[in-house]
């Protein structure tokens, strides 16, 4: 089995830093970005499973970064977490126009994150949707 590899999207540097952390011991290979705009560039130059996104960002959001990828690409992974304090429907009805896209709910844990990548993405291989 290759190495599958997280892009974590988060403008708070210590979110990231913990994230990548947690999700390094566990053996994936981890990029990170500050906000959607860098995310975008990482993207571009790698592939990676899985991507973990704060809803709120400068530049651009959680959001605009799921639809700027999956309409104009580079591609949006199959299995993106958007990671959110927000409770409202607004803010989580516009996910269900996305394929592999679903919210979680702060506060989370690395733990919790990193079963949440690992169950969808056993799911995918298991399916026949891993790339």
């Amino acid at each position: 089995m290759s190495t599958k590899r997280v892009l974590i999207v988060d403008d708070d540097s210590s979110v990231r830093r913990v994230l990548a952390r947690s999700f390094e011991r566990a053996g994936f290979e981890v990029g990170t970005a500050g906000d959607g705009e860098a995310a975008l560039t990482e993207l571009v130059g790698a592939h990676f499973d899985a991507m973990i996104c704060d809803i709120q960002m400068p530049k651009m959001s959680g959001p605009m970064l799921c639809q700027h990828l999956a309409s104009t690409g580079p591609y949006l992974p199959g299995c993106t977490l958007i990671v959110t304090s927000h409770t409202g429907a607004e803010d989580r009805d516009w996910v269900s126009s996305f394929q592999g896209v679903s919210v979680i709910e702060k506060p989370v844990g690395p733990k919790q994150l990193l079963r949440e990548v690992r169950q969808r993405l056993q799911a995918q291989t298991s399916t026949g949707a891993d790339r």
